[in-house]
């Protein structure tokens, strides 16, 4: 029986940069943050993925992979048959060994590639890849903002068993986006247009794609407004405020003449910026020294409907765990919960830490007034 060539790549300096209160993990001194190569968020969420394969349709497939941390290690660690067919020089690799492989994957006609990274690794992959070869990609990034991924590991495991299954498989273009830039400078977080990847189409709707980033909309102007009025409304100089990421937050801070973070975490104190662009460390140490109240105060990703998981890493379930819940204020416009194509999703690295929201969460999306949405985590 011929078995399916399935190329394999993981990007393991993926998703290193969240909690940290980077913006992404493509800088070019991304390894000096890392002191243990076996404590990579690129992994557990990898090993989440191949964990969740159906053990009886391994006879079906070979991977093909990279040496290491681009593949080789984690295949070797849960027992996968596999070929290496690129060794890197180093074993902190670049995307020029990403490259590099995705260029063997071409020359060895691999059936489909299974890829684990995030908008960084997409781009690299549309750059090398385009639609010749369908795509199953493991959301482990930071932003994460294209409509490639699925919205866990599972769910890339779901649709891999199911592409293996499948006598027929049907197929379907996914937009890759990254962040623009150009656009942080004037408080916008919207993202540029970087191409497509071919995936397959599932028919089993219990394994879901996440929706492309929306970007905010210069109509939403006095729903903003509302929002600004109604933090007015709660704020409190003597508590201490987590302002996330993200436009919505950041018009809050604006309207308090402050220039924040757009894309990172702030903490406001009595109208002032006590700390800017915060790591996770950073505020785990805070709030363990702070007596105050203290709010943390996010919106959630338009269209998406992420609201831990996306872009805000740097709140991590330790985190969580300390803050009091009720004191978690959502802003998030009416317009943006009209874009949502699912529920609220609840990604926080940790699932006892993702029930402690239950089934339904209160978002502000007005002055003094806040609408019930369901809430979903995707690890189930």
């Amino acid at each position: 029986m011929k078995k399916f060539k399935i190329g394999f790549l993981v990007n393991p300096i993926s998703g290193v940069g969240g909690p940290l209160g980077l913006k992404g993990s493509d800088s070019k001194n991304i390894w000096n943050y890392v002191n243990d190569l076996n404590k990579l968020k690129s992994l557990s969420r990898t090993n989440d993925m191949l964990l969740n394969i159906d053990k009886t349709l391994c006879d079906k497939f070979i991977f093909l992979t990279g040496s290491t941390y681009m593949g080789e290690h984690s295949l070797k660690q849960l027992d996968f048959n596999y070929e290496l067919i690129y060794k890197s020089q180093n074993i902190r690799t670049s995307d020029v060994d990403s490259v590099n492989l995705l260029n063997e994957f071409k020359k060895q006609n691999v059936d489909l590639i299974l890829y684990s990274g995030g908008d960084g690794t997409s781009v690299l992959v549309q750059k090398i890849i385009k639609e010749s070869i369908p795509v199953i990609a493991i959301p482990v990034g930071v932003k994460m903002y294209s409509g490639i991924f699925p919205i866990s590991p599972i769910h890339s495991a779901g649709i891999f068993n199911e592409f293996l299954n499948s006598s027929e498989v049907d197929y379907t273009l996914r937009e890759i986006s990254d962040l623009d830039d150009t656009q942080i400078i004037n408080g916008i977080t919207s993202t540029q247009f970087a191409g497509y990847l071919n995936t397959p189409l599932m028919s089993n709707i219990s394994y879901s794609l996440q929706e492309s980033k929306g970007g905010s909309s210069g109509d939403e102007k006095d729903e903003i407004n509302n929002l600004i009025e109604d933090f007015k409304s709660r704020y409190s100089p003597n508590a201490y405020y987590l302002i996330g990421p993200g436009s919505t937050t950041y018009s809050l801070l604006k309207s308090k003449k402050l220039e924040g973070t757009l894309l990172g975490f702030d903490i406001l104190h009595n109208d002032k910026l006590v700390k800017t662009d915060c790591s996770e460390e950073d505020i785990y140490k805070f709030i363990s020294n702070t007596k105050s109240e203290i709010y943390l105060v996010i919106t959630i990703i338009g269209n998406q409907g992420f609201l831990f998981g996306r872009g805000n890493q740097q709140i991590s379930p330790r985190i969580l765990n300390e803050l009091d819940i009720d004191n978690l204020l959502i802003y998030a416009t009416s317009s943006k919960l009209d874009s949502l194509e699912s529920d609220v999703l609840i990604d926080t690295g940790d699932i006892k830490t993702d029930s402690i929201f239950g089934n339904y969460i209160n978002i502000i999306s007005g002055y003094k007034f806040t609408e019930l949405k369901k809430t979903k985590i995707v690890y189930l």
